[in-house]
């Protein structure tokens, strides 16, 4: 091999990083977000080419810690399929992920420091003790409909609830920069719901007891937001405060909503919510989700000759894990549509033919036009986006602009 190619090995390598994780070893593009697990003998491999661009130099490393010979340009090929050593990514796709890139590591730590995890777990404790010991605060359905019109309650919680599931975003992605990764965010679809979502990738990077807080994080900031708003009622009822009677019913509505996010969170588990990330890194699994669906679409249909290349050359632990987890992902898919079908779609329409309606029979321009409206638009947008996301990312897949 010619010293001008050795020279453009080592540059392509050097694109690498290069982590332990503890039964694997991670090899990274993170410009890419491309992301590999091997042996030891395979990051011998990439570090010695690193080192000195030589591949035979690289062969030989590898094969002294494998005890056996390692075929070089078998494993570059390798290297070259998984797109671990393609050109860097366009300057445009690798800009900083916003105002979040001009956050101090040191600063954002703080937020996910002892005395920080000490607050978020004395807010979860709160939360749970007022709701034992005061009865009157446990949340119901009720508290659904905090303003004379159901609708507009709906409408009022929804711009509400936006904010905080960016909050809950918002917090994954400052734990992602305490950890000194970067984190992108974007609006993307659980099945048949839409959800906000926040990637952190090159968490691989970082050793896995660390990664949990990152995982907690939004789980943390919710534990805040519904421990502030009991705390609230609790000092109304209590005649500390005296709150007007909207804003104590917002914040029922409040509590009950995040509440039902936090639970979600752990009842998801299948559809890769936080739940799910706790659960795949404590079963030290790298790509669970991917290698269940593979697992459960082999049982029900069959594989395509690229699925099962890729399921054939999935992590043997994954691979075993997924046997059993694929029971939870098909139960985890069959309560989802059977909420959607049962629940979400009958009120779904319900609100859209109130909606229409409204705007058949009022006034246009009267705040009852308005509401009928915004409610007809928000039960359309509930109902299309979903396919309408799935599609973008599908395409964004096949162009290779989205893992």
């Amino acid at each position: 091999m010619s010293a001008i190619v050795d020279r453009d090995l080592r540059e392509r390598a050097a694109r690498l990083s290069v982590a332990f994780d503890g039964d694997a070893w991670i090899l990274g593009r993170p410009d890419l977000g491309v992301f590999v697990a091997v042996p030891e003998p395979g990051a011998v491999f990439v570090t010695t080419l690193q080192e000195n661009g030589s591949a035979a130099e690289a062969a030989r490393r590898a094969s002294e810690v494998a005890g056996e010979e390692v075929d070089g340009a078998d494993f570059l090929d390798g290297l070259t399929g998984a797109g671990l050593l393609d050109p860097p990514a366009p300057a445009e796709e690798r800009a900083p992920s916003g105002w979040i890139e001009g956050l101090r590591q040191d600063t954002a730590a703080r937020f996910f420091g002892r005395t920080a995890w000490s607050c978020y777990a004395a807010a979860a404790v709160f939360v749970v003790v007022v709701l034992v010991f005061v009865p009157d605060l446990r949340p119901t359905w009720k508290d659904a409909w905090f303003l004379p019109s159901a609708a507009l309650s709906m409408l009022t919680y929804l711009l509400a609830g936006i904010a905080f599931s960016a909050l809950h975003e918002a917090w994954h992605w400052i734990a992602g920069r305490a950890l000194g990764i970067p984190a992108t965010f974007r609006v993307s679809y659980r099945g048949l719901y839409i959800v906000f979502e926040t990637d952190l990738t090159q968490i691989v990077n970082v050793p896995r007891r660390r990664r949990y807080g990152a995982y907690l994080a939004g789980m943390a900031i919710d534990a805040v937001v519904v421990a502030v708003a009991l705390g609230l009622r609790l000092l109304d009822t209590s005649d500390v405060l005296a709150l007007p009677a909207t804003l104590n019913g917002f914040l029922g509505a409040v509590v009950l909503y995040r509440l039902i996010g936090i639970v979600w969170q752990w009842a998801a588990v299948p559809i890769r919510s936080d739940g799910y990330a706790v659960l795949a890194n404590a079963l030290r699994c790298y790509n669970l989700y991917r290698v269940t669906w593979l697992t459960a679409k082999a049982k029900l249909w069959r594989l395509s000759f690229a699925e099962t290349a890729e399921l054939d050359a999935a992590g043997e632990r994954d691979r075993r894990v997924a046997r059993w987890f694929a029971l939870l992902y098909l139960a985890g898919v069959v309560v989802m549509a059977g909420v959607f079908v049962l629940v979400a779609l009958p009120l779904l329409l319900a609100l859209a033919r109130w909606g229409l309606a409204g705007l058949s029979t009022g006034a246009i321009g009267t705040a009852a036009f308005w509401e009928a409206l915004a409610v007809a638009a928000y039960a359309v947008t509930q109902l299309a986006l979903p396919p309408l996301l799935a599609l973008r990312e599908r395409r964004l897949r096949r162009s290779g602009r989205l893992l």
